[in-house]
């Protein structure tokens, strides 16, 4: 049965390789994150996408807002989880403040990203669906699904930044955290994805 853990146990339960799961807002997650942990956000979990990338019969825990905790167990469940451990007492909060390791994902304001476009060519990957960039997209940008780009990682220059993009900055900051698990540390997030880009075009 899943219950609170305290540091130790949750730092055990890391050190056993148990998957951290972070049901935290999006904007928290970026400025700060337990390394190793996949951003759970509501289209990453819809989609089915977080069940392709984390088996369901891994050992989970969780890291979650205050009285979130229930909901982020039974959204597990859904999905088809079982063998979740619990969440960390007192939420990411407890961790910063042991002063353990932290990490986190590099964002660009989209009219940064627009006036860097000005003088350089940045790579630019559209993760929404191809109807959606076919409507409209950034121009310069390749359209590359979450799981197209998760399922061909052996394709993906490490030396290269990338600035990426969905609707709204929820699905590529879990896209991004979970390609920060397979060692790509050079993807930057587009604040606010196409929406906020399609102000500033």
């Amino acid at each position: 049965m899943s219950r609170p853990l305290n540091l130790a146990e949750f730092e055990n339960e890391t050190e056993i390789g148990a998957y951290i799961l972070d049901f935290r807002p999006g904007d928290q997650f970026i400025n700060g994150f337990i390394p190793g942990s996949f951003y759970m956000c509501q289209a990453f979990v819809a989609s089915g996408i977080s069940s392709e990338v984390i088996s369901v019969s891994e050992n989970i825990i969780v890291v979650t807002p205050k009285t979130r905790e229930e909901s982020a167990m039974k959204s597990l469940k859904k999905l088809g989880y079982e063998n979740f451990d619990g969440w960390l007492k007192g939420g990411f909060e407890t961790w910063k403040e042991s002063g353990n390791t932290i990490d986190l994902i590099i964002s660009i304001e989209a009219d940064e990203l627009m006036m860097d476009m000005k003088f350089d060519d940045p790579q630019i990957i559209d993760i929404r669906s191809k109807e959606a960039y076919d409507i409209n997209h950034l121009e310069g940008a390749e359209n590359i699904p979450p799981l197209n780009l998760l399922y061909n990682l052996e394709e993906l220059p490490r030396e290269t930044t990338f600035y990426m993009y969905c609707d709204d900055g929820e699905m590529s900051t879990s896209v991004i955290s979970v390609l920060k698990n397979h060692g790509f540390h050079n993807f930057y997030h587009i604040t606010g994805g196409y929406e906020a880009l399609r102000n500033v075009m």
